[in-house]
């Protein structure tokens, strides 16, 4: 898809236009102007959650009406926000939840799927490992109507795809979110990277193991090493030919900050962990749960950018899940729960029993559930496995939503 760059927002007007959109509920928004007065304005970053209906980021109720939303830099709807994508931005910070003022969506990869592994729960697009969990958001794109949801068994070779998602300590993506276009779209590659090992000369740097060669890119930005781009063009095995470069400045403030995604790198004696693009130091946090490699958190902390690395300093840690569930599923079922087995781990959804485990996913109202919390009589959404069945002959189950009535 085509992007056109745009080098400076109005964050005085965003601040006025989100204030006056939280005085009065937001969109989508219930709640009063009493129980939504906002504090001060914090920076956001990480993936949203929630439904298409009912946003919500780091487990709070997320208002988007009245935001200033870019798209890689380029202006774009209020519907461009989704479940599952990255964003990066402020907001005004309110007991019940944020009212989004500016936010860029921040995706990691834009390519053809070359392989796709349904027992490693992984698929490769333009030379990036992307890991996906029960938690991943797989969608096709549809023109002029609502998506439609997809299994990881969905997608195919050649298809192309836009992921979200954060980066693993091992240089994998994990995905949050994963859309599939239509055939009938002009395929726009782009892959987001740091820039290393830049050569002036050759006109030639380092980028997620590729050399990008931009001597006849339309170049946006001051290219440096250690500087985030966004490279868009063609490639050939570990060679990206570039059409265009655009430099992402470093725009998060020092400050407040909150970030949601999935920890990686953790290091429990330095206490330390990778999220998103920040190393987060938790020793003088308080944190709820046990932290993790793959954990999904909520973190709230000081940014501190006067050193090498950009730093979150935490003052809060909060595990959302514990883990994130397999993603190697290739059906889903909708519907009300007609028997359960405690005993058994198994659920009857209509006339279809599916078995579980402990490493089933179970959420409820956004949040870690549990077995016990699906009751006979309640509507649920099922992903689950046909090819991994028990003695019975049962699907097993890798992630079971509870609906709301």
């Amino acid at each position: 898809m085509e992007r056109k760059s745009i080098q400076t927002l109005i964050p005085i007007l965003a601040l006025g236009l989100a204030a006056l959109a939280f005085s009065c509920g937001g969109s989508g928004s219930s709640q009063t102007p009493a129980a939504m007065q906002p504090s001060a304005p914090v920076a956001l970053s990480g993936a949203v959650s929630g439904t298409s209906g009912a946003l919500t980021f780091a487990g709070q109720p997320l208002s988007v009406g009245g935001a200033l939303v870019t798209d890689q830099g380029a202006p774009a709807t209020l519907a461009a926000i989704k479940p599952g994508s990255v964003i990066q931005g402020t907001a005004l910070k309110a007991s019940l939840g944020f009212q989004l003022q500016v936010a860029d969506l921040r995706y990691a990869v834009e390519g053809l799927v070359a392989s796709v592994d349904l027992t490693g729960s992984k698929l490769v697009v333009m030379g990036q490992t992307v890991v996906v969990d029960a938690l991943t958001v797989i969608e096709q794109e549809v023109i002029g109507g609502p998506a439609t949801s997809l299994t990881l068994a969905d997608l195919k070779i050649g298809d192309l795809v836009e992921v979200d998602g954060a980066l693993n300590a091992d240089g994998s993506i994990q995905a949050s979110r994963i859309e599939r276009e239509p055939a009938s779209s002009s395929p726009d590659l782009f892959l987001r990277g740091v820039v290393s090992a830049l050569d002036t000369t050759a006109q030639t740097f380092q980028t997620r193991g590729f050399t990008v060669s931009y001597g006849t890119a339309v170049v946006t930005g001051t290219l440096a090493n250690g500087v985030e781009v966004v490279v868009h063009g063609t490639w050939s095995g570990t060679t990206l030919t570039a059409t265009r470069v655009v430099v992402r400045a470093a725009d998060d403030p020092p400050g407040t900050l909150e970030v949601s995604g999935p920890v990686s790198g953790l290091d429990a004696t330095a206490k330390t962990f990778m999220l998103m693009s920040y190393t987060v130091d938790y020793s003088q946090a308080t944190v709820k749960g046990t932290l993790a490699d793959g954990a999904l958190v909520e973190v709230e902390g000081m940014l501190n950018t006067s050193g090498t690395a950009t730093v979150l300093t935490a003052s809060n840690v909060e595990v959302a899940f514990a883990h994130p569930g397999s993603g190697d599923c290739d059906g889903e079922k909708t519907g009300t729960i007609t028997a359960t087995d405690a005993t058994a781990l198994t659920l009857t959804v209509g006339s279809d029993t599916f078995w579980t485990d402990s490493a089933t996913l179970f959420v409820k109202d956004g949040a870690a559930a549990t077995f016990a919390d699906v009751t006979v009589g309640a509507k649920v959404s099922l992903h689950f496995l046909s090819t991994r069945t028990n003695a019975a002959g049962q699907a097993y189950a890798n992630k079971v939503e509870i609906l709301p009535f």
